[in-house]
């Protein structure tokens, strides 16, 4: 999944490491209530932002790529963190997009 990512992932975004991507995977675990959209789905962190909490993360289960801004906290909200879903094409318009402004 990150091959696909790398054609258009310029900065301020970069592909995670493996190591990197399990922190971020056990992060938003401990983040999502029961009522969040990607609460017990499988979340595989593919790509973050350098220059804030953004996350990328792949969920199979709903064929979407999700951007998650990470809190660092425990959230009570189905709105926190807050997460868009992006097909690849729209990810990489965003992505695109984000870094234009750069």
């Amino acid at each position: 999944m990150k091959e696909n990512l790398k054609e258009f992932m310029d900065d301020p975004w970069w592909i995670v490491t493996d190591s990197v991507a399990e922190t971020l995977e056990n992060e938003l675990s401990k983040e999502l209530s029961s009522d969040h959209i990607l609460y017990a789905k499988k979340a595989l962190a593919v790509a973050r932002r350098e220059d804030n909490d953004d996350v990328v993360y792949w969920i199979k289960e709903l064929d979407k790529f999700a951007v998650v801004h990470l809190t660092y906290g425990k959230e009570i909200s189905p709105n926190f963190p807050k997460t868009e879903l992006y097909t690849l094409a729209e990810l990489e318009t965003h992505c695109k997009h984000i870094s234009s402004l750069y």
